[in-house]
């Protein structure tokens, strides 16, 4: 497989993905292990539908691109049913005709604190996050989806890709909204899939807060009141303590791949999920800035529920 893709031959390429209704998706930062785990997931899980083949387009900047073929022969190794092509290098045209582009970035949500804005770092952030921007603006279908890692780095890309509908850029909550299922599973005995209607508010990291007002368990058994006392003692505190360790590598994938699947197909009747999307001063939150919200997904958009929380009861 050669690095440099023929331009004739990618776009020869899509014209066929076209017409045999295969999805492609754009991961950026190709090499990372978040962009490989969550490539095994999309390829043995029916994240986008029952049997939707997708064509794999991986970007990476140049001083990485070589270790992309590894992937590419990985992934066509393991993935021969859902798996229709792969292209991959450092050329902007890999974005082209995308319908859903992942951006994962390098530095995640990594919380800038203020001193740290005049460092290399933190303008490197700022300008990888324009530069996809840009590149997005000009060369993805104009109805993707846009799934970014960070909600700094969301509201950068949201002013440079003004082609993208607003409602179709969203953000990661799901690795914190996982982390806190998981947490208050194990205090109630019960499975994580059993505790339903956590929202996260905020960003990742240490900007966030797990809002348990409106938490129920579908096994039908009430709360008990040392757990509510552990939720609101404690438990913020380990969800800021958890999210930045190297561990979680795995677990932002898998979450990442959850948030597709339920962008995708929706959320169930009468649930929703969190997610961080452009602040539209809901809840009085300073609008131009992507926030997690409680969400519903429908037709592959998520809303940000504004009355129906006002007629829930408090656990």
């Amino acid at each position: 497989m050669n690095l440099e893709k023929n331009e004739y031959m990618v776009n020869n390429y899509l014209h066929q993905l076209s017409k045999n209704n295969v999805l492609k998706i754009v991961v950026t930062d190709g090499t990372t292990e978040i962009a490989r785990s969550f490539l095994y997931r999309i390829l043995t899980d029916d994240v986008f539908g029952k049997n939707q083949c997708v064509f794999v387009s991986l970007y990476e900047l140049s001083t990485k691109t070589m270790f992309l073929e590894s992937l590419a022969i990985e992934l066509y190794s393991f993935s021969p049913k859902l798996l229709s092509g792969i292209s991959y290098s450092n050329n902007v045209f890999e974005f082209k005709d995308a319908d859903v582009v992942i951006c994962i970035g390098h530095s995640r949500e990594y919380n800038f604190k203020e001193p740290e804005y005049t460092e290399s770092f933190f303008k490197d952030y700022v300008l990888i996050s324009k530069f996809y921007g840009q590149v997005i603006n000009k060369y993805v279908k104009k109805d993707a989806r846009i799934i970014v890692l960070g909600n700094t780095a969301a509201t950068i890309i949201s002013k440079y890709a003004k082609s993208i509908p607003i409602k179709n850029i969203t953000t990661l909550s799901m690795l914190n909204l996982n982390i806190v299922k998981n947490q208050i599973a194990a205090q109630a005995n019960c499975l994580p899939t059993e505790v339903k209607n956590i929202i996260i508010w905020g960003s990742n990291g240490s900007y966030c807060f797990p809002d348990c007002r409106y938490l129920y368990l579908t096994n039908g058994k009430p709360l008990k009141d040392s757990i509510k006392i552990w939720i609101y003692n404690d438990l913020p505190r380990i969800i800021r303590s958890t999210y930045n360790r190297a561990c979680l590598i795995n677990s932002i994938a898998y979450a990442l791949a959850e948030h597709c699947k339920i962008l995708w197909n929706g959320t169930p009747e009468n649930e929703w999920t969190s997610m961080g999307v452009l602040s539209d001063l809901s809840y009085s939150i300073q609008s131009g800035i992507f926030f997690s919200f409680p969400v519903i997904c429908k037709d592959k958009q998520c809303e940000i529920i504004k009355k129906w929380l006002r007629k829930q009861r408090e656990y």
